[in-house]
């Protein structure tokens, strides 16, 4: 189906949260992802199943995760690092001229609650890394044009935007039962 496909991972055939894009139905994929800085360098992962690209670690929220818990979540399964997911660095979103691949990302200004830690390779086609921030132009890092933003944005020092996460609230005192903050 045009549309309904995923850029990046689906993995175990888990559905993506999608979000309304247009008076036809079709939905966008959701992904959540992050910067995650150590010193001058920025953690990527690269695509050993996708002929050498790199993407920002990051994935898919699951039913009921808030977005910055789908981030934790995604580079502490990826990585094995556990990092706090607070502020919103930027949102991007992609679509080739066909319209057949659209996607919308949330990408977290990431800190590391262990600094001592070191990334892993935990799933089969992700190689986690740190790359030093000179070298992110020398990478096939996706989506493509993201590396100027990451530049701007490391050079730049404004804050980032707050992450407000779930903003509803039940007027009474029910139970939240599936509801996964971070």
């Amino acid at each position: 189906m045009t549309g309904d496909r995923l850029f990046g991972d689906q993995e175990d055939g888990q559905r993506a949260l999608r979000l309304r894009c247009d008076d036809d139905g079709a939905l966008v994929p959701l992904r959540c992802s992050v910067l995650f800085f150590r010193n001058d360098s920025l953690l990527v992962c690269r695509r050993t199943d996708m002929d050498d690209i790199w993407v920002l670690p990051g994935g898919t929220p699951r039913a009921g995760e808030s977005s910055a818990a789908a981030a934790r979540r995604e580079v502490l399964e990826e990585t094995g690092l556990d990092i706090a997911a607070e502020r919103v660095a930027f949102v991007l979103e992609t679509s080739d001229w066909e319209r057949t691949h659209h996607l919308i990302e949330i990408v977290f200004l990431a800190s590391e609650r262990d600094r001592s830690a070191l990334p892993q390779r935990l799933e089969e086609h992700l190689e986690p890394t740190f790359v030093s921030l000179d070298a992110l132009a020398t990478l096939r890092l996706r989506p493509p044009s993201i590396t100027g933003y990451i530049r701007g944005f490391v050079r730049s020092h404004e804050p980032t935007a707050a992450y407000l996460g779930n903003l509803w609230r039940p007027e009474n005192n029910a139970p939240r039962e599936g509801i996964i903050d971070s």
